[in-house]
């Protein structure tokens, strides 16, 4: 019956080793995956950044635009009324 016990205990810890072994190699690849993630992360917040540059410069130039042509088109209008004014004075 010792034996038998001896045996059994033999193969519950190496059940048991082969588990932690395996447990150390799943701890291992979470560890790798997770330093490949913060690399990734590292370089999407460098694109959000680029990104953000890109969107703001646009903005910038779209509003000098939008400014530009709202005077514009305030001198025209006014060129107009004023057409009309004289049209009508003569």
């Amino acid at each position: 019956m010792s034996t038998s016990n001896s045996n059994l205990k033999s193969r519950h810890y190496s059940a048991l080793a082969s588990r932690l072994k395996n447990l150390q190699y799943n701890l291992s690849e979470t560890e790798n995956q997770l330093e490949l993630m913060t690399d990734q992360l590292k370089s999407m917040m460098k694109l959000g950044i680029g990104c953000g540059s890109q969107f703001m410069a646009v903005s910038r130039l779209l509003d000098i635009e939008l400014i530009q042509a709202t005077s514009n088109s305030q001198s025209q209008q006014e060129q107009q009324q004023q057409k009309l004014v004289e049209e009508e004075e003569e």
